[in-house]
């Protein structure tokens, strides 16, 4: 029995030593501040991604909030509370409304606030780095790569959907997984041909899979979300049909190849050590 006891002491030692290590344990050192071991296998399990692409995605964040810093670039309160009323507003909610939103959801305002300042601080990074981006970019050259790459183009003939539709676009994320109709969300089985309906709605009906939902959308009065049954036929429509897409395609690989550069650059020569 005795050894039993020392067994399981010996166990649940080593358990909390392994926690400890987790917790404490630094897996990198980027610009003089660390990434922990917890930090790495939080994010591996969030993304369902492997360690490396973790501890990557981490030393990136690392070096986003050192050139931050090196840029001096800040967020004024009034920035950040106009953002704040914005979403609330997107919402069809008052700031005191939204604020006991976020609250009932277990977060801690200040700590939405601070993440939400982080977020922009990355935004106004990211429209420096790619302020470049798009100035090359005409139609001339969006006609020859349309040209060069019509497949990409094509888009379906019709397609049916479900409609889902509530006042609130989290009620709908809360439908995706749910077995049942949950009370607040209307439903509606439509046909939409691609030639009759909002071109931006087409667009994201175009860049979902079958079987896939989007993302709750705002209507006048209501948030909508369709689930993508099937898309049936598919024809390349005509350049000017699709110019903007064409130029926004454009205009997005550049700017993710400016940022992929910037960074890769910045990796190279800043202090960063892995130590596991």
């Amino acid at each position: 029995m005795k050894k039993l006891l020392f067994l399981a002491a010996g166990v649940l030692s080593a358990l909390n030593l392994y926690s400890a290590q987790m917790i404490n344990g630094i897996a990198a050192i980027v610009e003089n501040e660390p990434i922990t071991l917890y930090e790495v296998y939080s994010l591996k399990e969030q993304l369902k991604t492997t360690e490396q692409d973790a501890l990557n995605l981490l030393i990136r964040d690392r070096l986003e909030d050192a050139q931050i810093k090196n840029l001096n670039l800040s967020v004024t309160p009034f920035e950040l509370n106009d953002r704040i009323e914005a979403i609330a507003k997107q919402n069809g909610m008052t700031n005191s409304q939204f604020r006991s939103s976020i609250q009932a959801q277990g977060m801690d305002f200040l700590d939405f606030k601070n993440n939400l300042e982080h977020k922009m601080l990355q935004e106004k990074l990211y429209k420096s780095i790619a302020a470049e981006a798009g100035k090359n970019i005409n139609e001339q050259k969006a006609k020859a790569y349309f040209d060069a790459n019509p497949d990409k183009f094509k888009v379906f003939s019709t397609a049916r959907v479900v409609v889902y539709r509530a006042k609130d676009p989290d009620l709908l994320e809360a439908q995706k997984t749910s077995p049942k109709l949950l009370d607040g969300v209307q439903t509606q089985e439509v046909s939409l041909d691609y030639q009759s309906i909002d071109p931006r709605l087409a667009a994201i009906i175009s860049s979902t899979n079958n079987g896939d939902y989007t993302q709750p959308l705002q209507g006048p009065d209501s948030f909508d979300m369709f689930l993508v049954k099937e898309k049936i036929g598919s024809y390349t429509p005509s350049f000017a049909d699709v110019k903007d897409n064409v130029i926004n395609e454009l205009y997005q690989g550049e700017q993710e190849k400016l940022m992929s550069d910037y960074f890769e650059k910045l990796r190279a020569k800043a202090k960063i050590q892995i130590l596991r």
